[in-house]
């Protein structure tokens, strides 16, 4: 287990501790508690995967109103284009692309153990937004409860 010097709790305690008690702690205890997060995620990230549970949160505020306890992971999947890993553009057609594109994103998810299923945003770049409805139809066909989205038209992309 990783381990913060002087640590005001550990994380056995904080997976055990309720919301109310976490929202009880003092602005410097879920501070330390933070760095104690952020240390055991570090060591995880190098080590064996796990996932602990407890107060995960980017920013602890002190006017945080609710504290939420959960199992959280993020995977942040950018850059995705149809391109194969050789660099060439996979497909004749948009159609074929765009579906190149989703098994691109859907074969990273499945390494971060996760699918398009629990995607909560995605920021989408066309470089021709006349195939707006070929790309929806490609989309729907890979996430069909979509999340939040925006598809903005652009000039170009660096990369096919």
């Amino acid at each position: 287990m990783t381990q913060v010097s002087n640590p005001a709790h550990t994380l056995d305690q904080l997976d055990a501790m309720s919301i109310e008690s976490a929202q009880a702690l003092s602005f410097d205890e879920r501070d330390a508690l933070l760095d104690l997060i952020i240390a055991d995620g570090r060591h995880e990230a190098t080590g064996s995967v796990s996932y602990r549970t407890g107060m995960y949160t980017d920013y602890f505020d002190e006017d945080l109103t609710k504290m939420l306890k959960v199992k959280a992971v993020k995977v942040y999947v950018r850059g995705t284009t149809s391109a194969s890993f050789d660099g060439e553009v996979v497909g004749d057609n948009s159609m074929e692309q765009y579906r190149a594109c989703f098994r691109h994103i859907e074969t990273t998810l499945t390494a971060g153990r996760t699918n398009f299923s629990r995607v909560v945003n995605m920021v989408v770049f066309l470089t021709n937004m006349d195939n707006w409805e070929k790309f929806n139809e490609v989309f729907r066909e890979f996430v069909p409860n979509p999340p939040c989205r925006a598809v903005i038209g652009t000039t170009g992309l660096a990369r096919p």
